[in-house]
């Protein structure tokens, strides 16, 4: 039996984060922690949200220490922001990285008993309902704000921890597309993989049912049409929506069916090497496809036609593969995203270690072919130069 998770309530468009006071007072909320970073709060993003908190006499606390790939520590220390805050919601503003700080603060604070992270990986796994949350993502591309699942990493054992539990889905989600369209080209384009690399696993995946397909055929059509349109035309708010709506979808299609190995292997990239996820999945992605084709081939075609309507889905699996491959490729190089890993640092004599962390993430069982840590380490290697 397949299930869906609830989403809460969600706001798209031009300035929608002057929903924020709407949520708080009909929720009765009295003072928020806002979670931000310092690249956000440097450039001005987080000051237009703590202009509508001021705006409308909400009280506040500040913690803006999220690094990119957020750690246990940075939990611990939102934690402690929390407790001495008095604060009864949470307000994230940014990344993935941030709401799914975010989350995992919320949840810690309301689980004592689990205010080691560590004993939250997995799915489920407290007792308590999280704080409450509303998310507003910067970019279009993780789809955290819809989702249940938050990543951090264990710097001590570097590794990714992939932590799955409905209480700290978001209360609300606020998409102002113009915040989104005040962002760097550069993290444009590699959330926007992130979302279309969602989609991707999400369709193929083995959980997939006709809903959660839907939802992943729609996401990758939104993101192949209006791709390219972003990169030429940022300020465009139209695109902007477009794109944080196939975000939105894919966030909902993944977090209900699962994953696969592209996400498998850029967990241990992020977290080696502290790459961003974005730019990981978008370099991954067209290897994997490509292996992933001879499993599900029937998908692969109706796949390249979400890509591309005009694609002939009586064609070959292979040509289907190909087709979706090429228009990958050209997101890539249209954006400058790296598509080599020697590009980004990695060394091969990692690639064991790497290929082993893969194998035991929490993505790989969904993936619709069998790979072991061998075919892994192969995937790696291929990516290499």
């Amino acid at each position: 039996m397949s299930r869906m998770v609830y989403t809460g309530t969600s706001y798209f468009g031009e300035y929608a984060r002057e929903k924020i006071a709407e949520e708080v007072s009909k929720r009765h909320f009295r003072k928020a922690l806002l979670i931000s970073d310092k690249a956000l709060e440097a450039c001005g993003i987080t000051g237009k949200i703590e202009e509508v908190l001021k705006k409308n006499g909400i009280p506040y606390t500040l913690f803006d220490e999220v690094k990119p790939n957020p750690t246990i520590e940075n939990v611990r220390a939102g934690l402690a922001c929390y407790k001495n805050s008095g604060s009864d919601f949470i307000l994230a503003v940014g990344g993935g990285s941030v709401i799914d700080t975010a989350k995992a603060v919320a949840v810690t604070a309301n689980n004592p008993e689990n205010e080691d992270i560590v004993s939250l990986e997995g799915m489920d796994k407290s007792k308590n309902p999280a704080v409450p949350l509303i998310a507003v993502p910067t970019t279009a591309g993780t789809g955290s704000e819809t989702t249940m699942d938050y990543v951090i990493t264990n710097t001590q054992e570097k590794r990714k921890m992939a932590c799955m539990d409905s209480k700290v889905v978001p209360a609300a989600a606020i998409l102002d597309t113009e915040i989104m369209a005040s962002l760097p080209l550069s993290l444009t384009a590699a959330t926007a993989m992130d979302a279309l690399t969602h989609a991707v696993e999400s369709y193929l995946s083995k959980g997939a049912f006709s809903f959660s397909e839907m939802l992943s055929l729609k996401a990758v059509s939104l993101i192949s049409e209006n791709f390219i349109r972003v990169i030429k035309e940022p300020g465009n708010y139209e695109v902007r929506k477009e794109l944080a709506i196939a975000q939105y979808l894919a966030g909902m299609s993944f977090t209900n069916v699962g994953l696969g190995i592209v996400h498998s292997m850029a967990h241990p990239l992020s977290a080696f090497y502290d790459i961003p996820h974005g730019t990981a999945n978008a370099l991954i992605l067209p290897h994997v496809l490509e292996f992933n084709a001879a499993a599900c081939p029937e998908k692969i075609r109706q796949l390249a036609a979400a890509f591309d309507p005009s694609f002939d889905t009586s064609k070959s699996a292979e040509e289907a593969s190909a087709h979706c491959v090429e228009i990958i490729r050209s997101f890539l190089t249209a954006s400058g995203l790296p598509q080599h890993l020697s590009e980004l640092g990695v060394r091969e004599s990692d690639f064991e270690a790497l290929a082993q962390s893969a194998c035991e993430d929490a993505a790989t069982p969904d993936n619709p072919r069998e790979a072991d840590e061998n075919t892994i380490k192969q995937l790696y290697q291929s990516m290499y130069k």
